[in-house]
């Protein structure tokens, strides 16, 4: 079956139903997404977006730096994120290159992630980011409420 959760449409799903072994059938038809802004990787930090675009992909790296390697320690460790979402990501970071995934001969399947020399590549600047979010985090906590209109605007108390 074609993965219909990522950059797909359905485009039709037809039921068939087989006499022979008496059992129904789906069939998915899916056609890729069609970008609306041409993909433009001419500089570093167009690249750079598209590769850490995605809500838990900093955090999935920060946390198999950690040392959280197993699915569901990362779940875990970020329990607003569904299983399936933070799947999609982990094999997206895999497929950049960035971690890998060791999958264990054993009953049940142990998998396991692990960061490339690439992806440890990455860890100085997640970082220097985390180090800038923890020095202004009071203002961009305000900001952010603001801009939710979830706080009473009192600039003088945050900034």
């Amino acid at each position: 079956m074609p993965n219909l959760y990522k950059y797909g449409k359905t485009n039709r799903i037809g039921i068939n139903y087989s006499p022979i072994v008496q059992f129904w059938t789906y069939e998915y038809i899916c056609t890729m997404y069609e970008r609306k802004i041409p993909l433009s990787l001419n500089c570093g930090l167009d690249l750079i977006g598209e590769v850490l675009y995605g809500k838990w992909k900093i955090r999935l790296l920060w946390f198999i730096h950690e040392g959280y390697k197993r699915p569901s320690e990362l779940q875990r460790k970020i329990p607003d994120a569904s299983r399936r979402v933070l799947n999609i990501q982990l094999k997206e970071l895999e497929e950049h290159e960035l971690i890998t995934k060791t999958i264990y001969p054993v009953v049940p399947p142990k998998v396991e992630y692990s960061l490339t020399e690439f992806g440890e590549t990455l860890i100085p600047v997640l970082s220097a980011l985390g180090q800038w979010g923890d020095e202004h985090q009071e203002r961009l906590r305000y900001l952010i409420l603001k801009r939710l209109e979830q706080v009473p605007i009192d600039k003088d108390v945050i900034l």
